[in-house]
């Protein structure tokens, strides 16, 4: 008969949490580590049905990985069971929360679970960075200033938080109407971005969103100049440069700029819309009829949505 350290070496092969010192959980962290969402998911889900629950972080490696394997509700009933079984679990409220928060940004719930989870973990940068989140999208910038004013105190983060949260604050006081304040706030995330090796040009769009409704030319063209340096195909940036020239009446410059930004990336029905605006006046201004009847005619085949008709 075979010994029982062979037994016991098969045993674990086949069932190796059962005797062999890892958990299910354990087990699950490194197949998630491998990239193996799945699998970790149909390791734990025994678990998490058991008499015996798990961890709450148990809860939460699951849900990350429902999440990412685009399924929601099912994430979403993960975190609910969790918080079932660990009534006010911070970790579980924090991810809940932003769960919901994404899913339906008016959500009062997603507001309350994620206020409950600063309220349970004051010192967790994420939870006050996400109810900051929620309190934007929900028009209370008061709240948002406060969470993230706090969360920027907070001992610990890399460039992309400081980035974001300095982002948010900015947009969150501009409202405010704290001009100060706001290019405060934008000039410390667009020194934290240029020294970031994977720039970010939606950050410094909303830099010069705030630039252009303070009326300060100068220095929005300084971060238009920044932006299609590090990532010359952006849209809004490109868009912006057309303007530029539109307004010095240079159309030629501003034809060669506006399909650039046809061409690029980022770009909304707004951005494209103004584009063709632009195209439609230098060709005009150029004495190129036939070109600027045809971007006339798209504009008319594309009304903005906001506009009365």
């Amino acid at each position: 008969m075979p010994g029982t350290k062979l037994i016991l070496a098969l045993f674990c092969a086949i069932a190796p949490y059962a005797f062999c010192g890892e958990s299910p959980y354990e087990i699950a962290v490194g197949q998630v580590k491998s990239g193996n969402c799945a699998a970790a998911v149909r390791t734990m889900t025994p678990a998490l049905h058991a008499a015996t629950k798990p961890i709450p972080a148990a809860y939460l490696l699951v849900s990350v990985c429902q999440t990412q394997m685009e399924q929601s509700a099912e994430a979403e009933a993960t975190l609910r069971n969790g918080l079932a079984a660990h009534p006010g679990a911070a970790v579980l409220e924090r991810a809940l929360g932003e769960l919901l928060m994404h899913a339906h940004s008016d959500s009062p719930e997603a507001g309350h679970l994620l206020a409950q989870a600063v309220t349970h973990m004051p010192g967790d940068p994420e939870a006050r960075h996400y109810y900051a989140q929620w309190a934007y999208m929900n028009s209370l910038e008061r709240v948002c200033t406060t969470q993230e004013q706090a969360a920027l105190r907070l001992p610990g983060l890399n460039d992309t938080a400081l980035l974001q949260m300095n982002t948010l604050l900015a947009i969150c006081v501009s409202r405010l109407k704290d001009t100060a304040g706001a290019r405060s706030a934008f000039r410390r995330a667009n020194e934290i971005n240029l020294r970031q090796k994977n720039y970010d040009p939606v950050a410094a769009w909303e830099y010069m969103q705030f630039l252009g409704r303070v009326g300060d030319q100068t220095e929005l063209q300084s971060i238009v100049d920044q932006i299609l340096e590090r990532v010359p195909e952006f849209g809004p940036a490109r868009l912006e440069r057309a303007k530029r020239f539109d307004r010095a009446g240079r159309p030629a410059q501003a034809v060669e700029e506006a399909r650039l930004v046809l061409k690029g990336v980022g770009n909304d029905f707004n951005i494209e819309r103004a584009a063709h605006a632009i195209l439609a006046r230098s060709f005009t201004a150029l004495g190129r009829a036939d070109e600027a009847s045809r971007e006339q005619a798209w504009i008319e085949s594309h009304p903005n949505p906001e506009t009365p008709r």
